[in-house]
């Protein structure tokens, strides 16, 4: 059994890592306030650039997985997609003033966290959303459901508004 990392795996890891928290590179430049560049980032998961183990140690943080799921063969997260998600909040506030829709309690929920991101990113579109996995995360603790349930609930509810690659 070959158990020798490649630098490949380590950059696959990386992009599936922060693909699964529906991050773009412009995203984790932001959230690392300017520290990590995404063109940087984007050098670390093509395999063009060294990663030296101080980036590593700080990239983890960020992330906020231990240092090990970069360098071992475990699935690093709970992976969800590749793809953005991107709910409809016309869809999600007209549901939740409707108290007869019997999601309504799931749909208060929904669009109160809705206005919580919007604020929080100053959004100020209104009329949808991009998902993260963060989001997902919370969303499921909301709804006591796990993520892949919350994915199907969204579906069925017709809340996607699209979906599109990271």
């Amino acid at each position: 059994m070959n158990t020798e990392v490649t630098i490949a795996q380590v950059s696959a890891r990386l992009r599936a890592i922060r693909i699964s928290r529906s991050l773009s590179l412009s995203d984790v430049e932001i959230l690392s306030k300017g520290a990590l560049k995404a063109v940087v980032l984007g050098s670390y998961e093509r395999g063009a650039r060294t990663l030296s183990v101080k980036r590593a140690i700080s990239i983890a943080a960020l992330y906020d997985v231990p240092l090990a799921q970069l360098f071992t063969e475990a699935l690093p997260v709970e992976v969800i997609s590749a793809e953005r998600i991107v709910i409809d909040l016309r869809a999600v506030n007209r549901r939740a003033l409707d108290d007869t829709h019997p999601s309504n309690a799931n749909y208060l929920l929904l669009a109160r966290l809705a206005q919580k991101l919007i604020r929080s990113r100053q959004d100020w579109n209104g009329e949808v959303l991009s998902i993260r996995h963060a989001d997902m995360e919370t969303i499921s603790v909301l709804f006591d459901l796990p993520i892949s349930q919350v994915m199907q609930w969204l579906e069925k509810e017709n809340l996607l508004l699209k979906v599109r690659q990271s």
